[in-house]
């Protein structure tokens, strides 16, 4: 709460006079400032209900895509306040609908005012899972006391669209009906469920809210032990291992799973468990080097690589295998992991220095090329190779990304070098790149960026620009270029 939110209520408390259009003005100016939230909440309590009606209608009136609906959720806050709804059912019930709404898979969103564009994916589907999860949260809350609310949670998780209302609303009901005496059961049902969010979310509601129940350490090892649900399995043997960790059954368990289990997720879960809680077993540690050694999955040689290095630094054989993961792992991502072990733990170590800049060079794979040019950069500024690698790298390499991460390195790192100019002049205007993918870097506008940033002054930098904004065979650089061109001649 704000200040100066704190102060106008105060003053209201005081006054209490503004007519309906005043206090409207209010709720018009500040309902999309957090900070205001509250005490437009305790505002509504103040208020008679009839006017508070009227501050709801306005509010469900508003557009509050872009900034999340939460023009609907601060609604759904000040009709909690109202003690008497008699007056508004219309407005509650329209308040209802729209909140369902929001949780249903074909409500489709604008994020920021603009349409969902494919190369915002990510971001989008944060924004709209954010929104799922306030509606489902909202509904449960603001019309706890109407039967058909617990009705409408049981249902989502057979029958809800999106695996975060499901999972929402598994855990709305156990923490808003903790008492009612169907709660348990069903959780104990759902815990056994094939859906992951809906048996995830109930097995750890039960251990959060029923751990002393006599069946829920049982229902865990079931669910360890079923094998058709590895998110199901994750989330149960990790819970036995943070609640059980005494219970004499409970180590034995997790070996079991790492050497048995048929899934490779949980597995590598397993001896992450018994990494962190259990360093001091005498099978421990053989169990890891075992593991970052086998040819079992790359997930579970690349978790025991990373818990080695993590928890195991002064062990005499760890060293020489992360240095063999990273020389000859048959999987980039083991090999990429044990690289950026090795430069962030044993940066002494001169074989660290040597294999950063072989692989640099000559992995077969970029994603190894481009950690091994990063920490190169970030560890090793001053040792006279790196500067050449980089440039060789920045100019040569197969991968636009590796190009576009050498570029970028050299301009954070160098600044000062007197060629650096002339080197991102070059890339601007001749690597080679034609997009496959929208979110694929592009080194010529890396090193556009670079020089816009450090050379803006310069005259050389506006006529690149000028040229990249209407040459470049790059749609999106181009769009780039014009948009900087713009601002650099305003």
């Amino acid at each position: 709460m704000s200040i100066q939110s704190w102060e106008y209520l105060r003053q209201f408390e005081k006054q209490k006079n503004l007519d309906l259009d005043s206090l409207i003005q209010v709720y018009r100016e500040h309902w999309r400032d957090e900070s205001w939230h509250e005490v437009l909440c305790l505002m509504a309590r103040m208020l008679d209900a009839k006017f508070t009606g009227k501050i709801l209608e306005y509010l469900i009136d508003e557009d509050g895509e872009a900034e999340g609906f939460s023009n609907l959720f601060l609604a759904a806050r000040c009709l909690d306040e109202v003690k008497n709804r008699n007056d508004i059912v219309d407005v509650a019930g329209r308040l209802l609908v729209y909140l369902k709404r929001l949780t249903q898979d074909d409500c489709t969103f604008s994020i920021r005012g603009e349409r969902y564009i494919e190369y915002d994916k990510i971001e989008y589907d944060e924004f709209v899972q954010e929104i799922r999860i306030q509606a489902v949260a909202a509904v449960a809350a603001t019309w706890k006391d109407d039967p058909e609310t617990l009705h409408w949670l049981k249902e989502r998780p057979q029958y809800g669209d999106n695996w975060i209302v499901r999972e929402g609303a598994v855990k709305e009901i156990a923490r808003g009906w903790k008492n009612d005496p169907e709660t348990l059961p069903l959780l104990k049902e759902w815990a056994r469920s094939d859906d992951w969010a809906v048996g995830s979310a109930a097995l750890q509601e039960i251990v959060r809210g029923w751990k002393d129940d006599p069946e829920t350490l049982p229902i865990l090892k079931e669910c360890v032990r079923a094998e058709d649900n590895f998110s199901v399995q994750i989330v149960a043997l990790q819970e036995i291992a943070l609640g059980w960790k005494d219970d004499p059954e409970t180590l034995p368990l997790l070996k079991e799973c790492v050497r048995t289990d048929d899934d490779c997720f949980v597995r590598e879960a397993a001896f992450q468990e018994i990494a962190r809680g259990w360093k001091d077993d005498p099978e421990t540690l053989p169990l890891l080097k075992e593991r970052a050694r086998s040819n079992d999955h790359w997930i579970v040689r690349k978790g025991a690589v990373k818990e080695l290095a993590k928890g195991w630094k002064d062990d005499p054989e760890t060293l020489p295998i992360l240095e063999e993961r990273a020389r000859s792992d048959d999987d980039y991502q083991v090999r990429e992991a044990a690289v950026r072990e090795l430069a962030r733990g044993w940066k002494d170590e001169p074989q660290t220095l040597s294999i950063l800049k072989k692989l640099a060079r000559s992995d077969d794979n970029s994603y190894v090329r481009l950690a091994a040019v990063e920490e190169l950069a970030r560890g090793w500024k001053d040792d006279p190779e790196t500067l050449p690698i980089l440039k060789e790298r920045a100019r040569t390499d197969d991968d636009s990304d590796v190009r576009s991460a050498a570029v970028q390195e050299i301009a954070r790192g160098w600044k000062d070098d007197p060629k650096l100019f002339e080197l991102l002049c070059d890339v601007a205007i001749n690597q080679p790149l034609e997009h496959q993918y929208d979110f694929q870097d592009n080194p010529r506008q890396t090193a556009l960026e670079a020089i816009i940033e450090l050379y803006a002054d310069r005259t050389e930098t506006l006529e690149l620009v000028r040229d990249r904004a209407q040459n470049d065979r790059d749609e999106q650089l181009r769009e780039f270029a014009q948009k900087k061109l713009a601002e650099l001649e305003g």
